[in-house]
């Protein structure tokens, strides 16, 4: 199959009105994000950058995402709502939503997702997204959005052997892959009506649909955050995405940042 990544393949298969009808592709960029905040500030909402390789991909809290050329798909998708970031508080699980869904249509697999924004398949990361907010506009809200997905289409083991255990591609499941182009119409066309709905308010919907593949509800955890780390148990989210744990004394603790490891059995965890 042909997995040439061109601008008139993705619009071949694109429903949306406007995300993604106006894109670049690059061959090799440092960070997509990186690009759009520092090189893009003026193209319109639905712009998509796109690269066949990424230098310094960039994960939460700092971390690395490895890109090595033709292995996956990274993009990054630029929105102007003019919300407050409190309104937007749903926006990366949305997309985490956004990437289920076409992976579901396209792939006919049931990934689940790892709060707030790793999606996983066999138990391992295949997906992480990442979303930045960009200078501000009069009302206190920020002027643009910036939501970056990385997807593993392929991951070789023996040349990240410290990733091996945690990180895996879309091959290690599906036998034949969908295209490059097609992978990022379809996160378009699932992340659209999600978008237009919270941007009228309607999150109803999209807390159902985060909630039904949030894989940790009920486990056992542990929490990071800062320098603290503790053992919990995922319990439920709030209406804004906060995830809502209970620690070993019985006390709730409401997440609005960090991250969790699923403790397995023997007491190891899995850190994403």
């Amino acid at each position: 199959m042909n997995d040439t990544l061109t601008a008139a393949q993705i619009t071949a298969d694109l429903r949306t009105k406007r995300l993604g009808h106006v894109l670049t592709i690059l061959p090799c960029t440092d960070s997509t994000n990186t690009q759009l905040k520092n090189s893009y500030a003026d193209v319109p909402e639905g712009f998509v950058l796109l690269a066949e390789q990424q230098t310094a991909g960039r994960g939460r809290l700092g971390r690395q995402f490895v890109s090595p050329k033709g292995d996956g798909l990274y993009l990054s998708l630029v929105l102007r709502p003019q919300r407050t970031p409190e309104q937007l508080s749903l926006l990366t699980p949305l997309a985490a939503v956004a990437v289920c869904e076409a992976l579901e249509t396209l792939c006919k697999v049931s990934p689940s997702i790892k709060w707030v924004n790793d999606i996983l398949l066999a138990d391992h990361k295949i997906c992480g997204i990442l979303t930045e907010s960009c200078g501000f506009s009069s009302g206190g809200c920020p002027d643009r959005y910036i939501v970056g997905i990385g997807l593993n289409l392929r991951f070789d083991r023996t040349t990240y052997p410290e990733l091996a255990p945690i990180a895996g591609g879309l091959s290690d499941t599906i036998p034949v892959l969908p295209t490059r182009a097609q992978l990022t119409a379809a996160i378009l066309n699932a992340f659209e009506p999600w978008y237009d709905a919270l941007l009228a308010g309607k999150t109803t919907d999209l807390q159902q649909a985060y909630r039904a593949r949030l894989g940790c509800l009920g486990q056992a955890v542990t929490v990071h955050t800062g320098t603290v780390s503790y053992p919990a148990v995922c319990t439920d989210l709030t209406a804004e995405g906060n995830l809502i744990v209970r620690d070993m004394q019985g006390m709730p603790h409401i997440l609005q940042a960090g991250e969790i490891s699923i403790r397995k059995p023997n007491d190891h965890t899995l850190s994403l």
